[in-house]
């Protein structure tokens, strides 16, 4: 055996630096910026340091080649005379490289870190290099304890030292009013005025234009070379009475242990690819499901101004395993259903082991103007919450979403928000998150909540919709239910009660009989109510795109 060296690179705080902008062009930009770390920057460095050009493309080409499960992925070339360097994998936000001359894996790290001071200024880069035994590389018992030292010595590096990668504020210098960094740049994107904004927001917006063109050529089999994706916050379709957009943030499950299971640098490549492709097809699944819905279905209109080619859906990452989007606030949660149950549909390759794919999602509605990154922020603890509840049910291949109604400002964290604004004396108003994909029979399952806001708009199927007494509730009464839930048990009874007799009642819940008289139910020894979520989804739900999703499976 000889020694090779392991060049693990990183970058820190991808999600400050994506989404840290109120403007969706330098959300989208910085996207773009982030995609290409480890593709034109890396590539650059690599022909910089004398690497052959030839290798590092050679040996991406299994990201790109869908059938290449054996050839590119099966070989390691760095144990072949005469190669220098190879490319062992890129994904999961960094990149594994070997080398067989440590100064040249030196010079690689040093290079790309200034290629990343150059082109991205505001990422900060970690590096990591590390001695192994080239024998190790095909050995499954000794593979995955490579992997174990190369991220180890990672975090010691990261914890030694955290570049600066922008320029410090000063007293003299002007302040950018899109980053608060120092304004050393002239922002050429306003043409009548001379105005100076950072390095960091003039590279994001440098290449915005080239990011969305990315995205067309990406999904142009979709798209149909007639719609496009809007540049701009204000071009989504938010109605003019409703300007409130969704940040939809969905994350696969159990990656993360997924890929610490790999013996070989064969398995890690394939998950990789494999999940990748995944996420990327469900995407061009979900675009094509919106389209159809505007080019047959009327109803869509209604929670979205469509003006003929711009569609109602901005990916800002499309990532391994990860997708974040915005959309008009009413389509949200809607979409982030579609994409997690084609997701689901898909499978992960390990070597020959399959992987059932399943995801999380967090959708926060919040004002248009609202802080992005705030606003993004609440969608990912939305999506935290929703892995929590799912690895509590101990559930295999579930999906989960949560969601929340931002109408005013958001202060302090998910956990005080909720405890806030949904606990009463009783118990608590929320009995999100839900279950997407998974147990269909379970109250907790999100067809069960939409089965209740069809009760009370009176839109009940099947042998539900002969009963007499099943009739919509007017929105004066909604509102009062809405009330008398956070008053108390007895004043709940009471007015469900009387709606009773007026021949309105409340949905059924799966396993609780009780609860269509109490508004209660009782779960692990505390109480909540299934109803407030109901009414609240009621206001921006598209049920009538669902509606007609059920009719075409009828017909």
């Amino acid at each position: 055996m000889s020694t090779i060296y392991a060049v693990l690179l990183e970058v820190a705080s991808i999600q400050r630096y994506v989404f840290g902008s109120n403007k969706l062009k330098e959300n989208y930009g910085a996207s773009y910026l982030v995609e290409n770390v480890f593709e034109d920057n890396l590539k650059t460095a690599w022909q910089r340091v004398g690497l052959d050009a030839k290798d590092f493309e050679s040996w991406t080409e299994w990201t790109k080649n869908e059938d290449a499960t054996d050839g590119f992925a099966d070989e390691i070339r760095i144990l072949d005379s005469g190669v220098e360097a190879e490319v062992g994998y890129i994904g999961g936000g960094n990149a594994l490289l070997f080398l067989n001359d440590q100064e040249k894996a030196k010079d690689l790290a040093k290079e790309w870190s200034k290629e990343l001071l150059i082109n991205t200024p505001g990422l900060n880069p970690n590096i990591a290099i590390c001695a192994i035994d080239d024998g190790y590389l095909n050995n499954k018992d000794k593979f995955p304890d490579i992997i174990t030292k190369i991220f180890k010595q990672l975090t010691e590096n990261k914890l030694k030292y955290q570049p600066q990668t922008t320029l410090p504020r000063h007293g003299i210098t002007a302040e950018c009013n899109r980053t608060g960094l120092s304004a050393e740049c002239l922002d050429k994107t306003m043409k009548d005025k001379k105005v100076y904004i950072s390095s960091v927001a003039r590279a994001k917006l440098a290449v915005a234009d080239a990011a969305t063109d990315k995205l067309h050529e990406d999904f142009k089999k979709v798209l149909k070379q007639i719609y496009k994706f809007p540049k701009e916050f204000e071009e989504l379709g938010q109605c003019d009475d409703d300007s409130h957009i969704a940040i939809v943030h969905i994350d696969g499950n159990s990656m993360g242990s997924a890929f610490k299971s790999c013996k070989t640098l064969r398995e890690i490549r394939n998950l990789s690819k494999s999940v990748k492709n995944s996420t990327k097809k469900s995407v061009e699944e979900l675009l094509g499901i919106i389209i159809e819905k505007i080019e047959t279905d009327d109803y869509i209109y209604d929670y979205f101004d469509f003006n003929w080619h711009l569609l109602p859906i901005r990916p800002i990452i499309i990532g391994g395993d990860d997708i974040t989007f915005v959309c008009p606030g009413k389509l949200g949660i809607y979409f982030a259903k579609i994409f997690m149950e084609k997701f689901a549909e898909k499978e992960g390759t390990k070597g020959d082991e399959k992987i059932q794919l399943s995801s999380c999602a967090g959708v926060a509605i919040t004002k248009t103007k609202y802080p992005f990154y705030r606003g993004y922020e609440l969608a990912e603890d939305l999506c935290k919450n929703a892995k929590k509840e799912s690895r509590k049910k101990k559930e295999e291949n579930s999906s989960w979403l949560d969601f929340h109604l931002a109408y005013g400002g958001l202060s302090g964290e998910l956990d005080d928000i909720r405890r806030a604004n949904y606990e009463v004396t009783t118990g608590y108003l929320c009995l999100r998150p839900y279950r997407v994909v998974g147990n269909e029979n379970d109250y907790r399952n999100f067809s069960k909540c939409i089965k209740g806001i069809k009760h009370f708009k009176g839109m009940d199927d099947g042998a539900e919709a002969e009963k007499p007494e099943q009739k919509g509730w007017p929105n004066s009464k909604i509102k009062e239910l809405r009330e008398v839930l956070t008053m108390g048990s007895n004043s709940a009874k009471i007015f469900i009660q009387e709606m009773s007799y007026r021949g309105r009642t409340l949905p059924e819940i799966e396993g609780y009989p009780e609860c269509k008289d109490t508004g209660w139910l009782c779960e692990n020894k505390k109480q909540f109510t299934p109803y407030f979520d109901m009414l609240e989804l009621m206001e921006i739900y598209p049920i009538k795109l669902e509606e007609k999703e059920v009719s075409d499976v009828q017909l």
